[in-house]
């Protein structure tokens, strides 16, 4: 059995990263990734993960592989959904209270958030590279951004805000609905009515 060839056939599906966990499913050796390092096939970018040496590198499905419980959010979201022209200097994560993310890199956002609103909003999203992330729709990350509008350059907000207004395929219903939900309803209907003036 070519376990090499197999190991190429996944890393083809995900966009050339693989994990020694995906290997274990498929009841392939991990020896065999050890080995593909050692011929410069693959690079070990971290504990675990491994990408083609030839292929492009997708830091959000990266980071996503590694952790599941973060969830893309704020302007991070806002790139994913092709939102902004913002590249963001940082990524920006979601997870929930008690979530230990010590081990999340210090250059990634980290937002707490309580389990009741976590998976509010919870979509998929495809990265530059095809690849699929987990992240907040659009109406939950506008949300986010008016409940957290002190920390959100001013630019940034209004740009957002003004874009939303005028987007064809917003639903109202469902930003008004999480609003409530995050305890921000007159908040939110006040800040887009006055864009809507």
């Amino acid at each position: 059995m070519d376990y090499m060839k197999k190991i190429k056939e996944k890393m083809n599906k995900t966009g050339g990263v693989i994990t020694s966990k995906e290997l274990k499913k498929s009841n392939i050796p991990t020896i065999y990734l050890t080995r593909m390092v050692n011929k410069g096939e693959l690079i070990r970018v971290d504990r675990g993960i491994y990408i083609d040496s030839n292929g492009d590198y997708d830091e959000y499905y990266f980071f996503y592989n590694r952790y599941k419980v973060a969830i893309f959010s704020y302007v991070s979201a806002l790139y994913l959904h092709g939102f902004t022209d913002i590249i963001p200097n940082e990524m920006e994560v979601t997870v929930y209270k008690g979530y230990n993310a010590h081990r999340i890199n210090t250059s990634i956002r980290v937002h707490y958030v309580t389990k009741g609103i976590y998976d509010l909003g919870i979509t998929v999203c495809e990265t530059m590279f095809g690849n699929t992330v987990k992240v907040y729709d659009l109406e939950r990350t506008i949300c986010d951004i008016i409940k957290n509008r002190s920390e959100i350059e001013v630019e940034l907000f209004s740009k957002t805000i003004n874009k939303y207004v005028r987007y064809e395929n917003k639903d109202l219903n469902k930003l008004y609905e999480y609003s409530k939900k995050m305890n921000i309803y007159e908040k939110a209907k006040e800040i887009l009515e006055v864009v809507y003036e």
